[in-house]
């Protein structure tokens, strides 16, 4: 036969995770009265909260934007549908997958079986496969270091894009394989480079949801410049110079340790247990001091909080003062 493969997409009706979004979608929505009883067995969880159902709430809420007064079996099947497509959408983001569909050596249809008479309903192509097509490969979106630089408001956006997804547990597709390998035959062309704190709660890249290639980061305890010069420096200068990084962004967080340390020692002067450690709280000393005097009486937290943020202009003050 001169026909090509047939990758089948294949949903079912009475589908638990499916009904359990919808009856998220349809509660959200005042529907309470039609929701039937979860079937799902969950000791002391809530359905809402499974990561399965997250990921199909997309579909259950578009099912019941498209049909509002329809009854909780039917939503059920036109989110069932939808996630059929949704997951065609995802086969689009393996570049092999693309690739053969583009090209002709494979088509990716969809199907949606109902358990009840066991018929399946054959639901052809992803209605917009033409637009996703048109989009392109998903190496194509791979940034490599023949690319145009990142004009630096546009990479500031990509951070503050990808912050959103994280705070809304809508990220963590970084380090995909196709992603590695582009970056390893093409070269890295970062769009930014992120100055952090050593903290292992704070890791950048997923609180930005970026992938590898993305961010250009350094990290020290309290997101310091050691004096302002040496090698943290030097590595941010390569970047800029070598890499065509357009964005720097100094980044402080909550509870840090290195900051609550220095206000602690400013406020007791009992020093550090050892010479490296002194020399890291006395990086982010001047930011204590400035906020213990801003705020002497206030809450050790409230002025931890002022310190930590003081300590990101005082790294951006070393940083533009003594870069060559």
């Amino acid at each position: 036969s001169d026909q090509p493969p047939v990758l089948l997409v294949l949903g079912n009706s009475m589908n638990e995770a499916v009904q359990a979004a919808v009856r998220e979608a349809m509660r959200a929505a005042g529907r309470d009265i039609d929701v039937p009883p979860s079937k799902l067995l969950l000791e002391g969880a809530k359905e809402k909260d499974l990561a399965l159902v997250q990921k199909l709430l997309p579909a259950a809420r578009d099912a019941l934007r498209s049909m509002p007064g329809a009854t909780f079996d039917k939503v059920c099947d036109a989110a069932g549908k939808l996630n059929v497509w949704s997951t065609v959408e995802s086969f689009f983001q393996s570049p092999k997958i693309f690739d053969d569909v583009a090209s002709g050596r494979l088509t990716v249809h969809g199907a949606y079986c109902d358990v009840k008479t066991g018929k399946v309903q054959f639901l052809g192509q992803h209605p917009a496969e033409q637009s996703l097509l048109e989009q392109g490969s998903p190496l194509d979106v791979v940034r490599i270091a023949s690319d145009a630089p990142v004009p630096p408001l546009e990479a500031l956006c990509s951070l503050a894009v990808g912050n959103r997804r994280y705070i809304k547990g809508a990220g963590g597709e970084q380090g995909q394989n196709y992603v590695l390998k582009a970056l390893a035959g093409g070269g890295q062309l970062p769009v930014s480079i992120v100055l952090g704190c050593a903290d292992s709660r704070a890791p950048v890249e997923i609180y930005f949801d970026m992938q590898p290639g993305d961010l250009f980061v350094l990290r020290t305890a309290g997101n310091t410049i050691e004096g302002g010069y040496g090698g943290l420096l030097g590595s941010a200068e390569y970047a800029i110079a070598v890499l065509k990084t357009k964005l720097i962004v100094v980044t402080g967080h909550t509870l840090c340790g290195a900051v609550t340390a220095t206000v602690k020692d400013v406020l007791s002067k009992e020093g550090m247990p050892t010479e490296n450690l002194g020399l890291v709280v006395d990086n982010i000393r001047a930011a204590a001091e400035t906020a213990l005097e801003t705020l002497p009486d206030a809450p050790l937290v409230q002025q931890v909080q002022l310190a930590t943020k003081l300590n990101v202009f005082e790294a951006m003050k070393k940083m533009m003062k003594n870069s060559t």
